[in-house]
């Protein structure tokens, strides 16, 4: 009886052990696919759906291809909410959208973490292809500009966090995308990053060379067209305070955004049905203004702010918001946010 029992346990404990590496392979079932290549219709997610909590990461290249735009890294590491799945993009490489940026960004699946905690994350880009160095923590008397130098044109980019320092200002942020010609080698901030002042901002903010474009390589905006620069007029939340309304004889005439534009409709309290769109038709060029209060609705998120003053084409007229004002989406933010006709300009 004693053998025998001795026997049963011994095979319980073998039993036991026999499922261990089971379990370890069950557990990495979870993580996103990393494959691309795919259609809409066969894009998997794995076990992501809304509510899935993920760290997001930067991501990798796919054939040439990373998807992959300088102001989102502002969110590496960062915990985030899945809100939607999102299809894939041009490489076949399937996405989400995220709260924790208000689902502005297509965040690939490959490249994201599961859970909260701390989540292995791609280091920081190698320096470009036009030998911008990326390096920080360098010595204050022989900093590092590479192809950076007075009088060189270069498009401006939001700092990347570097051991937790991103040396950033919200006011900065209006310039982002922008081309700007360096005035001054400004050497390096406090964790080692070299940088420089440029004429864009009257030289007031230090940009960080690692965070740089060549102005050769032009700048992001519908239709590659460059980015309007900011005149530091508040006023009317930026708006031209020459446009008149729309059908009471006058043309637009000149502002903020230049000469020769056209104003568009003004009216609210409209509906579908008697909705005016003016000017405004798919494919129009626009420049974007911020939307003023209407009954003291400004339909506005701060997320929106970035492309006030930019110029993009109209992909879609919604017809009318809840204060009654016609909308459109257009191409810049690939449709996100609904723009108030009467806060745009046709040039």
């Amino acid at each position: 009886m004693i053998a025998r029992s001795a026997l049963f346990t011994l095979a319980l404990v073998v039993s036991a052990l026999a499922m261990v590496p089971l379990a370890s392979a069950q557990s990495t079932e979870g993580r996103p696919p990393q494959e691309c290549g795919m259609t809409e219709e066969a894009a998997r997610y794995g076990a992501l759906e809304p509510g899935t909590v993920v760290t997001l990461q930067r991501h990798r290249f796919v054939s040439g291809d990373d998807n992959w735009d300088d102001q989102m890294a502002r969110w590496l590491g960062r915990a985030a909410r899945v809100t939607r799945l999102s299809g894939v993009d041009a490489a076949g490489c399937p996405g989400i959208r995220v709260d924790v940026d208000g689902g502005q960004w297509f965040w690939r699946v490959r490249d994201l973490g599961i859970g909260t905690g701390p989540q292995p994350r791609a280091e920081a880009r190698a320096p470009s292809a036009t030998g911008i160095p990326q390096q920080c923590r360098q010595d204050e008397m022989r900093p590092n500009y590479g192809p950076i130098s007075t009088g060189t044109e270069v498009v401006l980019g939001r700092h990347r966090m570097v051991d937790g320092d991103d040396n950033w200002a919200d006011e900065m942020q209006q310039f982002v995308g922008r081309r700007a010609r360096v005035v001054e080698l400004s050497g390096i901030d406090g964790v080692g990053c070299p940088g420089v002042r440029v004429d864009i901002d009257s030289r007031q903010w230090f940009w960080r060379v690692r965070d740089l474009r060549l102005g050769s390589g032009g700048d992001a905006g519908a239709g590659g067209g460059g980015l309007v620069a900011s005149t530091g007029v508040s006023s009317d939340h930026g708006r031209p305070a020459s446009v008149v309304a729309w059908g009471s004889g006058g043309g637009g005439g000149g502002g903020l955004f230049g000469t020769g534009g056209s104003a568009t409709p003004q009216e609210c309290g409209l509906t579908d049905a008697t909705v005016q769109w003016g000017p405004i038709a798919v494919g129009a060029s626009v420049t974007i203004g911020r939307h003023r209060p209407v009954n003291g609705d400004d339909n506005w998120s701060a997320e929106m702010d970035p492309f006030v003053g930019r110029q993009a084409r109209v992909q879609q007229l919604i017809g009318v918001d809840d204060q009654g004002c016609p909308v459109v989406h257009i191409d810049l933010d690939q449709g996100q946010w609904f723009w108030r006709v009467r806060d745009l300009t046709v040039p």
